[in-house]
Order: C-alpha cells, then structure tokens, then sequence
C-alpha cells in the first residue's frame, strides 16, 4: 500500500444540534487538511450526539439528507476523505440503521456500514447490518465496523479478507478504555492491517464517554493516542512498508484453515 496521512476527530457533540456539530466536523477536518491528511475519521453518531433511543429516532436522515449533503460538500472543498458515525434512516424501508459513512475526496459516497452487533438499547431504534464490506478512500482499501463490533474478531477477519488495508472504527466508548486498546490492537494484529478508532465525548452520566481516539499499527503497535476528554484531532502517517513487512513475516490470511473453523461460526 501507499503512505497515507489520516487523522481521528474527537468532541463533545451536542445533542440532537446536527449544523452545530457538523460545522464542528468541518472545522476539525480543515485542521486536519492543514497538517497534511488525506482522511478523517469521527465517533459513532457524531452528527446527532450518542442518545437514548427517543431521542435518535427523530433524527436520522437518509444518505440524501443535508448532514450528509453538508458533509459531502465539505470533503469535495478540503479534497480530503471524511468517516462518520451517522444515524441512517432507509425511507424506502422505513427502517433506521447506526451506520458508518465514507466520503471521497469528491464528496461522492464511497462506503456505508451499518453497525452489525447492536449494544442495550441501540436494538430499540437501529436494526442490525449484515455485511462488512470494504471500499476504496484516497487510494487506499478501507473498510470499518462500529463500537461493539470491535469485541467480535469476526468483523474486523470479514474487513482484512475483504482486501483492507486500514479498518475504520467509529465509536461512542461506555466501557473501560483499556478494553478498547486492548481491542483495536487485538484487531490490527489479528488481521495485520491498520486500525483507527475515533471515540465521541459525552458526560451524560448514562452515556459516559472519554475520547480516547487512537491509530493502531499492523504489529498492533499504537502510533497516536487522543488524550482523554481533550477535543480534537490526532493524526499518524500509515507507512505502506510496514504493512508489507508485518505481512511478508507472519502471513495469516495465507495460513488460515477455514476447512476446520466449522465449529467457530455455529
């Protein structure tokens, strides 16, 4: 793979306010740009804020909708890629989805993931995904999970056979944040592939969040740490030869044995 240059954002959104968080995207992301990255990556339900279940629902939008409108214009403008946790409203279905969504450099779509293992009270308002795909993002293999997902090794396996490079992870963080790096650089390691995990802050003391965004190298190794509760971006270079390295040494993909992994998926 090529070097690439990508950064995570991390804020206090405010709740159910989507111009005023995604104006605080926007600004985030122009930082971003301005120290040289082609991507950014922001938590899970950034645009609205990470909310109880009455207070989602009459937000979501669809991919139509002006957050993402906003947001697209907004890439195309930077010429950089933008990742985001964004609560996804199919109106043909009539149904809601946590979704992550990846924008280009032209602001055009490039992926959307919808959150596949639905935390608590997250089942009341989203419906659960079934495909961990992956896509193509200023030159490079992405694909991503949301959250919860990181606790199960099978999503991040579905994103590196995929073809990924880099795993993009939106997150609002309500368990112990050593859990979470233990997580990401499990992921990373597990699948010799880059991991970058953006983390949302909250006080809401039901909902409590820190921030620990952070950028995981292929040995698993962490390259940027967010401190926790400090609002802004954190950024690493991805070096290609690192990936290429990790991967000549231990080829894991090369030596699975699905033949005998029956019992693990029933």
């Amino acid at each position: 793979m090529q070097d690439m240059h990508i950064a995570c954002g991390q804020f206090v959104a405010e709740p159910g306010a989507k111009s005023n968080n995604i104006a605080r995207m926007i600004a985030y992301a122009r930082n971003a740009k301005e120290k040289g990255c082609d991507l950014i990556l922001f938590p899970e339900l950034i645009v609205t804020g990470y909310l109880a279940p009455q207070q989602v629902i009459p937000l979501a939008e669809p991919l139509t909708g002006p957050s993402v409108k906003a947001l697209a214009q907004a890439a195309r403008e930077l010429g950089m890629a933008l990742a985001f946790g964004f609560a996804e409203l199919d109106e043909q279905r009539g149904t809601r989805y946590n979704s992550l969504v990846a924008l280009d450099q032209r602001g055009e779509i490039a992926g959307v993931y919808h959150k596949i293992h639905l935390w608590a009270r997250e089942k009341e308002w989203a419906e659960g995904g079934t495909v961990a795909s992956t896509f193509e993002v200023a030159g490079l293999r992405c694909g991503g999970w949301i959250c919860y997902d990181t606790r199960f090794p099978e999503v991040a396996r579905m994103v590196a056979l995929g073809g990924a490079d880099l795993g993009l992870v939106a997150t609002a963080w309500l368990g112990p944040g050593d859990e979470w790096e233990l997580a990401l650089r499990a992921r990373a390691l597990d699948n010799s592939i880059f991991v970058a995990g953006a983390d949302i802050i909250s006080y809401d003391p039901m909902l409590r969040c820190w921030g620990r965004s952070m950028i995981i190298g292929p040995k698993g190794k962490v390259l940027a740490k967010a401190e926790p509760e400090r609002e802004g971006v954190t950024d690493a270079v991805l070096r290609g030869e690192e990936l290429d390295a990790q991967r000549n040494r231990v080829p894991l993909l090369k030596d699975r044995r699905p033949d005998l992994y029956g019992d693990v998926i029933r």
